[in-house]
């Protein structure tokens, strides 16, 4: 009898300590999980916030300063947001932040989502993807040509618009303090130069040109 109680005893001590093995497992994962992506979101931020030059503003000439302050006031709740588009920023292999970008085509209430948009890489290189040799069918007049086409983003404060020459690479856009991300989606407005639907969007609004060099 004393015999199966030990039996008993050990089978039901062997159980608990297997459960507790599991238990402490289980928070080890979870602990390691927590501190990558603690890590993650460390680097992430960093990236963001790293300061680099090279972009300027033609009419702020002297405001260096406004360059980079705008990325490095970037905070991870905004950048992160998921609600409007299900995609988010991300660091690649590479170290290089690939953002969400909308497109905004105010004169046909159109719009272009990319997903991944590489901040080396140029405002033109997408652009010229988009309206190469099959333009989209709203389009009827085929105004929308690479060589056309205006690509801005409002301050919302203010309600100034600021043009993005469209060899400047996305990183150099996200550097400047007006360029601003909502909902984590960066967006900018294209609109075809010179016609009489970008001279009403424009009227009355002051226009700041950025220029990268």
């Amino acid at each position: 009898m004393l015999h199966h109680q030990e039996k008993l005893l050990k089978t039901a001590w062997l159980s608990v300590f297997v459960e507790q093995r599991a238990v402490d497992r289980d928070a080890r994962k979870a602990k390691l999980k927590e501190k990558k992506e603690r890590g993650e979101r460390d680097a992430l931020l960093a990236a963001i916030k790293k300061p680099q030059r090279g972009s300027d503003s033609e009419d702020e000439e002297g405001k260096d300063d406004m360059v980079d302050a705008g990325r490095a006031e970037m905070g991870l709740d905004g950048v992160l947001s998921q609600e409007a588009t299900g995609a988010r920023v991300y660091l690649d292999e590479q170290g290089a932040l690939n953002w969400p970008v909308l497109f905004l085509y105010p004169e046909h209430r159109q719009t272009d989502f990319i997903s991944a948009f590489n901040e080396s890489s140029r405002f033109m290189d997408h652009l010229a993807v988009m309206f190469g040799q099959e333009l989209p069918p709203w389009d009827t007049d085929q105004k929308y040509q690479p060589q056309n086409l205006q690509l801005y983003f409002e301050d919302e404060e203010t309600e100034e618009m600021h043009q993005v020459d469209l060899q400047t690479p996305l990183l150099k856009a996200l550097q400047h303090i007006r360029c601003s991300v909502k909902a984590g989606t960066p967006s900018f407005i294209v609109l075809v130069a010179g016609s009489p639907f970008c001279k009403q969007f424009l009227s009355g609004k002051k226009v700041h040109h950025l220029k990268y060099s």
